[in-house]
């Protein structure tokens, strides 16, 4: 399929130069907390076979 693309959309320079977040105090601390104390969780794990088979052969472990 052919792509196309509008090249007047295309990011300036000065475009790229602004952040497009801000970043406060509140943010931070909580940022922080976040990794200091919410580590303790373990992963979520999952078995490839508790998947229905279409979605196992999607990924390629059924044929």
């Amino acid at each position: 399929m052919a792509q196309a693309i509008n090249f007047d959309t295309i990011a300036t320079p000065s475009a790229l130069d602004k952040k497009a977040y801000a970043v406060n105090i509140k943010g931070l601390i909580a940022h922080a907390v976040d990794i200091l104390f919410g580590g303790s969780e373990t992963p979520k794990q999952y078995n490839v076979s508790d998947l229905p088979v279409h979605l196992q052969k999607d990924i390629g472990m059924y044929r």
